[in-house]
């Protein structure tokens, strides 16, 4: 399923001038899950967008992402009240810097206006 969904989006950032940005959904019951998947998936992207650069660059990248990790800390992910903390309390709100979106189901129920 990840899979597809970066192939959609990749085929998305290649048509960007001729078709919409597609809504995609990755939806699970785990919050832990959710978030790795969402890393996995930013990770993949990242890797693909590295293709066309040079060793200097890469390495510029490289650190950035080291970086990131040593800010994350240890949390214990179910215990964070702020996740997902930027969406809107609504589906209708939400815009497409938002996908895609990877949510737990209750997430997805705790939305005003639903589906």
């Amino acid at each position: 399923m990840l899979f597809k969904m970066l192939g959609i989006e990749r085929a998305f950032q290649a048509q960007q001038h001729s078709i919409s940005k597609p809504r995609q959904l990755f939806v699970t019951q785990s919050r832990v899950l959710a978030g790795k998947v969402e890393e996995y998936f930013a990770k993949l992207l990242e890797s693909l967008s590295t293709a066309g650069q040079s060793p200097r660059e890469m390495a510029k990248v490289a650190k950035s992402r080291k970086l990131k990790e040593e800010e994350g800390g240890l949390i214990d992910l179910d215990d964070d009240v702020a996740w997902r903390a930027d969406l809107p309390q609504k589906f209708s709100l939400l815009q497409d810097k938002h996908f895609p979106l990877f949510l737990t189901f209750d997430r997805v129920c705790g939305f005003s206006d639903r589906i």
